[in-house]
């Protein structure tokens, strides 16, 4: 099984995600998801937008394992019930954790006023109810002993 996102190149709108079979063909979504950073905290700790790379960037590219299910320690409000840490192993995903970031993960949290997604600092956005089909899915590949991956790529118009 596999976990993919494509996101806008700038990562300002909406993106897609979906949970796919090991043969990619689709077993949930495609649904909307977000990995804009939250421009505040880009700008307080002098990330400039658009950068997957820097402490509290955009969601980066590039390819992902996923190593754990953990309940989420933040306010469900902000982060949604589960948060599923990601260990990069290709793209702009690695660049980033070779020069220092952490923390990456897909997560939830609630909705803003209209109902769409808020950014983050730098994770990927569902909604929860996404993220807990998305967490159960995972749930069931760990059980099983499979190991399950990530992939976020650019979505070309």
């Amino acid at each position: 099984m596999r976990l993919r996102a494509q996101l806008p190149p700038d990562r300002e709108a909406e993106g897609r995600f979906w949970v796919l079979d090991d043969a990619g063909g689709v077993l949930f979504g495609p649904v909307r998801c977000r990995g804009e950073a939250d421009d505040a905290k880009e700008r307080a700790e002098g990330t400039r937008d658009d950068d997957g790379t820097g402490s509290f960037g955009d969601h980066p590219f590039g390819e992902y394992r996923v190593t754990a299910i953990e309940q989420s320690k933040q306010p469900a409000r902000s982060y949604g019930p589960f948060f599923l840490r990601l260990f990069p192993i290709g793209g702009e995903a690695k660049a980033a954790w070779e020069a220092g970031r952490r923390g990456l993960g897909i997560h939830g949290g609630d909705l803003r006023p209209g109902g769409n997604l808020r950014p983050t600092y730098g994770c990927l956005r569902l909604d929860n109810e996404t993220l807990e089909v998305a967490a159960k899915a995972v749930a069931a590949e760990f059980a099983a002993g499979r190991v399950v991956n990530y992939d976020c790529i650019p979505l070309v118009p």
